[in-house]
């Protein structure tokens, strides 16, 4: 058996202009990784979609070489963006290597796949996966028996049955020192937000990354590629100190220093200030902070943010003791029980005060999952306990599986929502340092480091040049690998 998997990242608007990506999908990194522990020959494709359908067919097929299991995986994205894509890439590789698999993973649900994919993975099933490989029975674990899917699987919900994703980085790889490399430093949140549908909420204790996982990733991360920017995939860094004591110890047993993005929580801060400390420590130097609203009337049907003054005064401690970091904020518009008035307050808060170098929004969105309720959210569930009422459908993706819903509340609509938070989002960008989210400045100070944040407003093209530049290296090297040259 031989197994190639195809990962792809793209590029995606800003307010500054479209940005392209440079953080490589960890995830499908892991992947191969454990086919590789299984003994299987594997191996990755990144940024498959910029290689050209005649390069990549024929490098796929190179390396297959006759080889009687060939399988051929693609590592989608939420939105399943690439898979019709990969379905004319199949087919072309079919004609020639008629013994061709094809697997899906990372996928929300494979609705109406069947006739071309064997077997599809949603969400986190690396565990589904090994026994898979090792010829187990994986039955337990079948999410369907419908003949519209593929044979599809997944775990049972809440259930945690892996470790933290943090992948070594291999030499046939590629990676170079401009693109971030992502890691989890624990699965699980112990949060239970009332708009989020992260498979592991409202677990009391997060199963956290082994101290010698975690410096082996980094470590070899940095060794073959000299990456020293990652990217901490974790749904809040700050849940428990433990997190943070564990990165700054392995911090202090690596020869490089590492700088680190990461989704905080600012009501967390509100009342655990020694945790700037711990961040400082850490070298968590990008932050994004999940405020969504400022108002005592919305945090508590929430379950986020306490009080809203603590939240300012953490920002405002930020600033003073890590002035240094580039922190982002982002707030929800549309929430029951806000008001256009308390928004705009304290947006002007934000600004007047530079508590923030960059915030933004976004409105609310209900979702409907036609296939898999496990995804959503309290309010996805029960819009009316939280105050809205479903007027309609917005937009409706079933080759997805899910469709997002119109909706009317106390103060305002999901047309109204939209538009104050377009008006709202360019208010914050226009008034801040910088117009880009965290993630978004942490990659592109990976790729043209040590200028003031607000310089990338205006000159984040040159970065994408020089992320253009890596990724035609990269098919160049990588193809010739493939090719056995």
């Amino acid at each position: 058996m031989k197994f190639v998997l195809l990962s792809d990242l793209g590029t995606k608007p800003t307010r500054a202009g479209y940005l392209q990506n440079n953080s490589r999908a960890s995830g499908a990194h892991h992947i191969v990784q454990l086919a590789n522990t299984h003994g299987i020959e594997a191996t990755n494709i990144d940024y498959w979609r910029e290689w050209g359908t005649t390069l990549i067919k024929d490098s796929i097929l190179e390396w297959f070489n006759d080889d009687q299991e060939p399988w051929i995986g693609l590592s989608g994205s939420i939105d399943g963006s690439s898979t019709q894509e990969f379905k004319v890439l199949v087919h072309l590789l079919k004609e020639e290597l008629p013994q061709l698999k094809v697997m899906l993973g990372g996928y929300r649900v494979p609705t109406g796949e069947g006739s071309w994919v064997d077997i599809a993975y949603i969400g986190r099933s690396g565990n589904i996966f090994s026994n898979w490989l090792k010829g187990e029975d994986i039955s337990e674990y079948l999410f369907n028996i419908n003949n519209a899917y593929p044979p599809t699987y997944k775990n049972p919900h809440g259930q945690i049955l892996e470790q933290p994703v943090a992948p070594l980085t291999k030499e046939e790889d590629f990676w170079c020192e401009h693109e971030t490399h992502t890691v989890e430093l624990a699965l699980g949140c112990k949060f239970n937000c009332s708009f989020c549908g992260y498979d592991f909420r409202n677990v009391r204790n997060p199963v956290l990354l082994s101290e010698e996982t975690l410096y082996n990733s980094l470590k070899s991360a940095y060794d073959t590629f000299g990456i020293t920017n990652f990217v901490l995939a974790d749904d809040t860094i700050n849940e428990v100190d433990d997190k943070l004591i564990l990165l700054a110890k392995v911090n202090k047993q690596l020869d490089f220093e590492p700088n680190y993005m990461a989704f905080a929580r600012a009501d967390v801060l509100g009342v655990q200030m020694h945790q700037i400390d711990l961040l400082k420590e850490a070298r968590i130097n990008v932050m994004f902070f999940g405020l969504e609203s400022l108002n005592p009337k919305v945090t508590k049907m929430i379950r986020k943010g306490g009080k809203p003054e603590r939240m300012l005064n953490s920002l405002r401690e930020i600033k003073k003791e890590f002035p240094e970091a580039f922190t982002y904020g982002n707030l929800i518009m549309g929430l029951t029980g806000d008001t256009e008035e308390s928004i705009r307050d304290n947006c002007n808060i934000i600004v007047d005060e530079q508590l923030l170098t960059s915030s933004g929004c976004n409105s609310l969105r209900l979702y409907n999952s036609l296939e898999n309720p496990e995804i959503e959210s309290e309010i996805d569930k029960d819009p009316e306990k939280y105050g809205y009422e479903v007027i309609g459908t917005d937009k409706e993706w079933p080759e997805l599986g899910y469709s997002s819903q119109l909706w009317k509340n106390n103060w305002t609509t999901t047309e109204e929502a939209d538009t104050l938070s377009e008006e709202i989002d360019v208010f914050l960008g226009n008034n801040l340092e910088s117009k880009f989210t965290a993630h978004e400045i942490h990659g592109l100070k990976t790729l043209m480091p040590n200028q003031k944040n607000s310089w990338y407003n205006d000159h984040f093209h040159l970065a994408n040049r020089v992320r253009m530049k890596n990724v035609k290296a990269y098919i160049m090297k990588k193809s010739e690998w493939l090719l056995g040259r």
